[in-house]
């Protein structure tokens, strides 16, 4: 009885499962016919948006610019008015299919009230529209320029700290990331950049605005970096 049952048992090990090796190929056919079908739909979907213009974005950055509060400036200014003509340089890498820029950018603000800060005032813009490749790298890396009162003119000079080089006399810190928002002009991150011993803030805005990818747009490069 038992030697019956341990023959039947190799018997049946021993049986060979032709259903399987036929089974795995369909099986495997059908998945790639299933995977295959909606990856070949949307490349015929994207082929034919390129081909009519497709979705994209364009970066456009402002700036403005005004005193701390405690700022030593305005501690040692009386109550003359103060006015302020400061030249903002902005290193930006950006980079996308359709456009490449790498540079040095200046933006000179003239004649304001650091108290109450300067009026938004465009800095760069993409050359073009383009597929969206993440955001622009931006840096601020100089503040140089004066502050005037009816007594004497303050210099500034802010440099950003670059290792290897002297610690400046006056450092431009690190940006920090400002809440995002939307207004008229459009969606916006904000970032605001502090001068260690003048303390003025900088703060830089970037536009993220959709646009249209103009059909045959190549890639193109620029740099205005010296």
């Amino acid at each position: 009885m038992m030697m019956g049952e341990w023959g039947l048992g190799v018997s049946m090990r021993q049986r060979p499962h032709w259903s399987l090796p036929l089974l795995v190929p369909a099986v495997v056919l059908t998945g790639a016919l299933i995977l295959a079908a909606p990856n070949w739909a949307a490349a015929q979907e994207t082929s034919s948006i390129r081909g009519a213009g497709a979705g994209g974005i364009r970066h456009i950055l402002y700036v403005t610019i005004k005193s701390d509060p405690d700022s030593r400036v305005l501690q040692q200014s009386s109550d003359e008015p103060i006015t302020a003509t400061l030249t903002v340089k902005t290193r930006i890498s950006a980079h996308s299919q359709e456009t490449n820029f790498y540079g040095d950018v200046p933006a000179t603000v003239s004649d304001f009230d650091p108290i109450k800060g300067s009026r938004e005032q465009e800095v760069w813009k993409d050359a073009q529209c383009h597929h969206e490749r993440g955001f622009p790298k931006i840096t601020v890396i100089n503040v140089d320029g004066s502050i005037i009162n009816a007594q004497k003119s303050l210099p500034i000079a802010a440099r950003f700290r670059w290792l290897g080089r002297l610690l400046p006399g006056d450092e431009v810190m690190a940006g920090k990331r400002l809440a995002s928002g939307s207004d008229d002009v459009g969606p916006f991150i904000a970032t605001r950049t502090e001068t260690k011993q003048s303390r003025l803030f900088v703060d830089l805005k970037l536009y993220i605005l959709p646009c249209t990818i103009t059909v045959g747009a190549h890639t193109k490069s620029a740099s205005t970096r010296p």
